[in-house]
């Protein structure tokens, strides 16, 4: 029975992508706008952590504008949604034209002492078509991501995300995995920016708030001494995209025989997370403000941040 309803989930998502592809990007983006919109006013959670987020994150700003950015965000959305329908349709050209790279040349020699790079990201914009134009200017990288349940859904899905060089390593057991791929001179990319059980935080400044963020990815800077990106992708109107992205130098760090590596691992964490959310700030109607970003506190810490 199980096998049965995975393969009709798999049918149903395979014929929706279908039939969403046959509609223009502009038609895409309005449709999975106004449902994202729908939802954000009639799911009594979902508003509720969007204005609390927003309500943190920005506390100079009144109830008029988080309203407004509110909207904008469920827009951005669906921008997300629809970019993932169009992937299997984007070529090297398409990234030529509508996907400005600033930072492309230094990325590039950045690879040039061998190892692969560390590039911190998250779910700020459209995130998928991040790694698809990584992938399609020649510079393919692996992504640490979740598995769907469906192996029919998870296979397809995967298909299309590695279709243009990159490659997907399972969240699941992911660590080893990335520091060998590093070391092998591949570069690796990791969401980091949502929130994660008390085990697996270390406590940092998110809009200046601690929140529990993964130490896995500072853990692997220490374990490797990679080069470090930070990076995430903004729309900038007319089916155009810019790359955000800067490089870190932790040697400094890394090379401070008085830090244990537990504090390396805090420093790197915060720095991390202080250029993300910059980024975060200069495009903010694009970040997942319906993610319980601070619902994991530190021990002792009464306060619950959400209803």
């Amino acid at each position: 029975m199980k096998t049965c309803l995975n393969y009709i989930a798999y049918l149903a998502v395979r014929g929706l992508f279908g039939l969403l592809g046959l509609l223009s990007q502009k038609a895409r983006v309005l449709l999975f706008g106004g449902v994202f919109r729908l939802i954000f006013l009639v799911v009594p959670r979902v508003h509720s952590t969007i204005l609390t987020n927003l309500a943190i994150a920005f506390p100079d700003k009144d109830e008029k504008w988080r309203r407004s950015l509110m909207r904008r965000n469920a827009t951005e959305m669906g921008r997300l949604l629809a970019d993932m329908i169009r992937l299997p349709s984007l070529d090297a050209q398409w990234v030529g034209r509508h996907v400005e790279i600033p930072i492309l040349r230094r990325y590039i020699a950045a690879h040039e002492g061998g190892k692969g790079i560390l590039v911190a990201t998250g779910h700020l914009g459209s995130f998928e078509l991040l790694g698809h134009a990584i992938g399609l200017v020649g510079h393919p990288l692996a992504a640490i991501a979740r598995k769907f349940k469906s192996p029919r859904l998870d296979k397809w899905w995967t298909g299309l995300r590695e279709a243009r060089g990159n490659r997907i390593i399972d969240r699941t057991g992911a660590f080893k995995e990335m520091v060998r791929t590093i070391e092998s001179g591949t570069s690796v990319a990791m969401l980091f920016d949502q929130n994660v059980k008390i085990n697996h935080a270390v406590f940092v400044d998110w809009f200046g708030k601690p929140a529990a963020t993964t130490r896995a990815f500072a853990l692997a800077v220490v374990k490797t001494r990679a080069p470090v990106f930070v990076a995430s992708i903004r729309y900038v109107g007319d089916d155009r995209y810019v790359v955000d992205a800067n490089e870190c130098d932790f040697a400094p760090v890394l090379d401070n025989a008085t830090l244990s590596d537990e504090e390396r691992i805090r420093i790197i964490t915060d720095e991390v997370s202080r250029r993300y959310c910059d980024m975060i700030r200069a495009f903010p109607e694009g970040w997942f403000w319906l993610h319980r970003r601070w619902k994991t506190r530190p021990e002792g810490e009464a306060e619950k941040v959400y209803r």
